[in-house]
């Protein structure tokens, strides 16, 4: 659900509304994603302390916490933790330089990138944090990091997931970044340098630098079905969830 008192370039939004497998409804006004509070104006602050959220989730890193704080929302519990880290993260390189690249540098950028995403999912410090709050009721909740489309993007398909909502919404909710950040995403591809029609890697990684890759989306959430079968599987062995638990996080959070 779009919040129209923010600005778009905040990307946020509540994940209530969407429809689940069984017929019922992701309940609003409990989990709201965002880029990082620290960019909101006081007018957006104060419009983000009427949402009542009682829970802040950062998953930026120390270095981005200490460059930029947030700011302390009254009332809101903060859990930090240094990003939705992969095993495949340090071999991207994430610099304007390394997501510019053409040719077979750029296809071996892009391979890097697909394989740091399809692990983002597994053995996740930051997501173990997440998903207990979400277990122990802990919301209303706002998760994010600086733009709030990569890190949070992940997040928000396992949790959409988690919520027994079908792939297509889930990817759907996560292509929406793209629609926030139309004006920034058209600025960039008209200055590249490169000719994007010929080198379509090239484009993907402007497109993955300023926006997101439906690739990469359908990457993360693939990525655990392949690996587990089911999304339930993926909760009972990554989280330690069982099936009762799953059970009551769906009736919890849907009607």
């Amino acid at each position: 659900m779009k919040l129209e008192q923010f600005s778009r370039e905040l990307n946020i939004r509540d994940l209530g509304g969407y429809p689940t497998r069984d017929g019922r409804h992701v309940i609003g006004g409990l989990f709201f994603r965002s880029s990082g509070p620290y960019l909101f104006s006081e007018e957006e602050l104060n419009s983000l302390k009427k949402l009542n959220i009682r829970y802040i989730i950062d998953f930026r890193t120390a270095k981005e916490w200490d460059r930029n704080p947030d700011p302390e929302i009254e009332g809101a519990h903060y859990i930090r933790h240094s990003g939705v880290e992969s095993t495949g993260g340090k071999e991207v390189d994430f610099s304007p330089a390394g997501m510019m690249q053409m040719g077979e540098d750029g296809e071996r950028q892009l391979e890097k990138l697909v394989y740091y995403y399809r692990m983002i999912s597994f053995d996740n410090e930051a997501l173990r944090l997440f998903f207990a709050a979400v277990k122990n009721g802990h919301v209303p909740l706002l998760f994010h990091c600086h733009s709030g489309k990569d890190r949070t993007g992940a997040a928000a398909i396992l949790l959409l997931a988690l919520l027994n909502v079908d792939e297509e919404t889930i990817i759907q909710d996560y292509l929406l970044s793209n629609e926030y950040y139309r004006e920034t995403l058209e600025r960039e591809f008209a200055a590249s340098p490169i000719d994007l029609e010929t080198h379509p890697e090239t484009r993907e990684l402007i497109q993955m630098m300023h926006g997101v890759s439906e690739r990469i989306g359908r990457t993360v959430y693939r990525g655990i079905i392949e690996r587990y079968g089911t999304v339930e599987e993926y909760f009972r062995q990554e989280y330690g969830f069982s099936d009762q638990d799953i059970k009551e996080i769906r009736e919890r959070y849907t009607r």
